[in-house]
């Protein structure tokens, strides 16, 4: 049975998505309850399991890296699927993965330096599971869109710009210092700039000015909140789109789409054998099915096609294992 959330506790996620670090005072001015109020409510969701995390979204692009995703169907051997996940959660460079039902049971997103680096990468994950590895594929990224939690207030009118990263490389070069800071923030986005500072050996001040700096610089996109979405009666389905073409009028009619959504949480723009990938919460998937209905009416002629997965995991381990790199 799914948990039931108030109106307060929907509008106080919705608000964590958009910047997990915004005081308890401000959120309580948005909510119109006293900052008492809102901490109790933060900390029995998190109790409950329903926030599973503040956490920290980086953009390796604007640390000189590019994006990839690789795609895999796997042979029916539990044991080996099992040490599958495993070996990609540890591999160099792992951004993302989930694991899915549908047309594919995993994929990942990765950085590298360059193509021979994602190559390299590439070609060891095939060879060390060859045995499991039934059908694969791979993407470049283009760019990402990401979007607050807005299918937790459908009601409001508020529809923010998302947050892009992917495409542009820059190459920033974070310190050791720099490190440290986003490996703790990657995992708990809402810690105290004292506590901050004591955990990684500097001061108040100037860990405050390291975060001002790789947020201007996009190293550092947005603090957001991961929610238990299956424990509040959600689904996370994407779908893989396939186009005749896709003029530029079409795309930014889809962009904009997807702005209005409030079910759409990402749009990823890439090269690869499909063209955009849509994730959506829903209820359940006639609701999903309603949803891809009314997407195929107002892009009839430019669709050509779509396959769909059904996410059963969501894995952000970018702070766990990307920032031990040089």
């Amino acid at each position: 049975m799914a948990y039931k959330l108030d109106k307060i506790n929907r509008r106080l996620l919705y608000e964590l998505d958009k910047n997990a670090r915004v005081s308890d005072s401000r959120l309580g001015r948005i909510v119109r309850r006293s900052r008492e109020s809102v901490r109790l409510r933060i900390m029995k969701m998190q109790k409950e399991g329903i926030i599973q995390e503040f956490s920290t979204s980086i953009n390796p692009g604007k640390m000189g890296y590019m994006g990839f995703k690789m795609y895999f169907q796997l042979a029916n051997i539990p044991d080996e699927r099992k040490k599958f996940h495993d070996y990609i959660r540890k591999l160099p460079g792992i951004y993302w993965f989930g694991e899915n039902d549908g047309v594919w049971d995993l994929h990942a997103t990765f950085y590298a330096r360059d193509v021979e680096e994602f190559n390299a990468l590439k070609n060891k994950v095939y060879t060390d599971f060859r045995h499991l590895i039934i059908k694969r594929d791979i993407g470049v990224l283009v760019n990402v869109r990401q979007y607050p939690k807005r299918y937790l207030v459908p009601e409001l009118k508020e529809r923010p710009e998302p947050t892009m990263f992917a495409g542009e490389v820059v190459e920033n070069k974070p310190d050791e210092l720099d490190k440290k800071i986003l490996r703790i923030l990657a995992r708990d986005a809402r810690i105290p700039i004292v506590e901050l500072a004591r955990k990684t050996g500097s001061t108040a001040d100037i860990v405050r000015n390291r975060m001002k700096k790789m947020e201007k610089d996009g190293v550092i996109m947005q603090y957001r909140v991961a929610v238990d979405h299956m424990k509040l009666g959600y689904e996370m389905f994407k779908t893989f789109v396939y186009f005749y073409n896709l003029p530029e009028k079409d795309e930014q009619r889809l962009i904009e789409y997807a702005r209005q959504s409030p079910n759409i949480v990402y749009l990823v723009r890439q090269l690869s054998s499909w063209d955009i990938e849509i994730e959506m919460m829903g209820k359940d998937y006639a609701e999903f099915n309603e949803f891809m209905n009314e997407i195929r009416m107002k892009f009839a002629g430019v669709i050509r096609n779509y396959e769909v997965a059904f996410m059963k995991d969501d894995n952000w381990v970018f702070g766990e294992r990307g920032l031990t790199r040089s």
